[in-house]
């Protein structure tokens, strides 16, 4: 406090004093009231009825008025503005009652005898004290209460011609001095509490801030501002108490091509997209369920539904892809991506949560494995598939070490002369129990796994050691996979087992599709180059289903393309088919490129690609794949028929 009449500066010390005078200043009031009561019983008897009777009744009635004002101001807290102005007032009241007091008193004295002088001054001066008690919070006011209420009885005492009285005057002096000395200790002990008080209020509310962000960033992704997988558990967790007719439907969400924005355009445009999916999410189900994020590029949400409303989720579904499917803007950049989606429903499919998660990842894993970009809802048949799945995923590791695959051929034929030009490599897996799986359900496991380099080159080796039984002239055909070509040391790897067989490389022909160069293009460039400048030919598969045949044949130096299957089969009946086929070989011959067609089944086929000038042919036709004996009985047959032919030709 600095000054007589200062009131605290900050609304937190005002406020604090308000609740402390407002429960003490009435009891003020009362001592107040108490003491001018016994005071005036006292010398009702020796004063003129002025002092005794009139001047109590007034003080009393004023210190009444103040006490029924304060007892009757409401609980909430005023303005700060209200406080201060009541504040200012207590001061001013506090010193016309503490020097009418006063005052009356050093009147009183006059008229009394020394024993009474002595009375007065006492009840006086506690008087003093009890209300400086009462007004310690409010210094100013105390202050005055002890100067204006108790100096003019103590400066009586002082005058006086009694050695008694001058003793008590000095006393009072004393006990005033340590009294404003404990106002002023109190005062700033005050402060320090006030000041404790609110550092620890304020450390309070820090730590309340770090725990409801602790609490935040524990079930929201920072990124996306979603909940999280740990926020998705626990709602799923609470499905037990779901009401009879309510369901709830989980859909879980995988981004697809997401990983090519992070590699080209970096993780700022990979996390930009996130976010903006995370809006499309949210505005697509808002109002009828929760989106969440799980981790990197997966999503789930859940919808919250009547049973008689299972429409609304596959009707959410298609939404969501073909929203995704939509082109995302971000920085003056286009990102085409999409979203496969697997639904599980509770309580049809699952009726716990972790079964239902389990599901709806395998109706998201059965979406992404028939094309992406789609949604699929869970079937009971999906479990079965995953199991055997997973018995093929561990039986494939196992025999890959085993010999358990063997290369299989099948024959590539000059359509003119009908003679056998090379054999196509392709991979059979024979079963513990005798059953045969295609190539179609483990090599999608093997690039899964990681393996498919391993078993290729494992059959490279096999089928380079039959080749050199084949004869000379003839070419040993091998499919590579878009994986494959991510391994920087493939075409050593090939040249080692070509090498090892002592197969000569321009024996060798690499079947590459369209898809394994659009997945990696700069290094399949330099695989494909590096393993042509050593004398392997090269084979652009299934051409015509992309859309850059023509601009990969003009940057890569392949040897010829086959026209996939899908051009040949139909080409007897349909009309385009036919011109489609016609075109591709005229290019294929002004490239100087010859053409091998895919899917040769019948002898009109076989005639039709004579007429239109395509050169080799592969097909049912001509044989299914076989085995090394098999091949060899092939070539045997085919070499015997051509002997046969010359003789007669003889």
């Amino acid at each position: 406090m600095n000054g007589l009449w200062a009131i605290g500066s900050s609304a937190e010390l005002v406020t604090a004093q308000y609740r402390a005078l407002r429960s003490q200043v009435p009891l003020m009031y009362a001592l107040m009231i108490v003491d001018a009561a016994f005071l005036a019983a006292a010398t009702f008897h020796d004063v003129p009825l002025a002092l005794s009777i009139g001047a109590p009744m007034i003080l009393t009635g004023m210190a009444s008025i103040r006490a029924l004002m304060w007892m009757r101001r409401p609980d909430t807290t005023p303005e700060t503005a209200s406080i201060r102005r009541y504040l200012r007032g207590t001061v001013v009241v506090a010193a016309i009652l503490s020097a009418a007091f006063g005052g009356w008193g050093f009147v009183l004295m006059n008229f009394a005898t020394p024993a009474q002088v002595f009375s007065i001054a006492l009840y006086i001066f506690v008087g003093a004290i009890g209300c400086c008690y009462c007004l310690q919070a409010l210094p100013a006011a105390a202050r005055l209460v002890l100067l204006l209420g108790a100096a003019p009885v103590t400066a009586r005492l002082l005058l006086s011609h009694d050695w008694y009285l001058f003793g008590i005057g000095v006393n009072f002096i004393l006990v005033a001095a340590l009294i404003a000395k404990m106002l002023s200790s109190y005062h700033d002990g005050y402060i320090d509490m006030l000041s404790s008080r609110s550092e620890m209020l304020a450390e309070q509310a820090r730590a309340q801030s770090a725990e409801r962000r602790a609490q935040q960033l524990a079930y929201q992704d920072v990124l996306t501002e979603l909940p999280n997988r740990r926020a998705l558990s626990e709602n799923l967790a609470g499905l037990r108490f779901l009401a009879p007719e309510r369901a709830v439907a989980l859909l879980v969400l995988d981004l697809d091509h997401f990983k090519a924005v992070n590699d080209v355009h970096g993780h700022h445009a990979g996390d930009e997209l996130l976010q903006r999916v995370a809006e499309c999410l949210t505005e697509i189900v808002d109002g009828t369920g929760t989106a969440y994020r799980l981790g990197g590029d997966e999503f789930a949400i859940t919808l919250d539904l009547d049973r008689a409303q299972s429409d609304l989720v596959e009707v959410t579904a298609q939404r969501i892809v073909s929203r995704l499917a939509t082109p995302f803007w971000i920085d003056g950049l286009v990102h085409h991506i999409g979203g496969s989606i697997g639904i599980s429903l509770y309580p049809s499919d699952a009726t716990d949560s972790e079964t239902l998660m389990r599901r709806a990842d395998i109706a998201l894993y059965q979406a992404k494995a028939s094309g992406r970009s789609q949604y699929r809802m869970f079937e009971r048949a999906m479990d079965a598939q995953i199991v055997r799945r997973s018995v093929l995923e561990q039986e494939f590791r196992r025999d890959l070490t085993q010999g358990a695959f063997r290369p299989y051929y099948q024959p590539i034929v000059h359509l003119e002369s009908g003679d056998v030009t090379g054999f196509e490599m392709l991979a059979r897996w024979e079963r513990d129990d005798g059953s045969d799986v295609g190539p179609c359900e483990f090599i999608p496991i093997a690039e899964e796994c990681g393996l498919v380099g391993e078993l290729m080159l494992n059959l490279l080796e096999q089928a380079c050691v039959d080749a050199t039984a084949w004869g000379p002239g003839l070419t040993l055909s091998i499919n590579v996979s878009p994986t494959q070509l991510k391994d920087r040391w493939l075409s050593e790897k090939i040249l080692r087992v070509l090498t090892q067989a002592g197969l000569p490389a321009r024996r060798l022909k690499l079947e590459i599709t369209e898809n394994a160069l659009i997945a990696e293009p700069a290094h399949a460039k330099s695989v494909v180059e590096s393993l042509k400048n050593q004398g392997v030919l090269l084979a652009l598969d299934d051409f015509g289903t992309g859309y850059s045949s023509i601009q990969h044949l003009r940057i890569l130096p392949f040897d010829n393309v086959k026209i996939d299957r899908s051009f040949i089969t139909g080409i007897e009946q349909d009309p385009e088919a036919h011109r489609m086929a016609v075109s591709i070989i005229h290019l294929a011959f002004n490239l100087g490129l010859s053409v091998v067609a895919e899917g040769v089944e019948s002898a009109g086929v076989l005639s039709i690609l004579k007429e239109i000038g395509c050169a080799e042919g592969q097909g049912y036709f001509f044989g299914r794949a076989v085995s090394q004996a098999g091949a060899l009985a092939l070539l045997d047959r085919s070499r015997g028929l051509a002997e046969e032919q010359e003789r007669r030709a003889v």
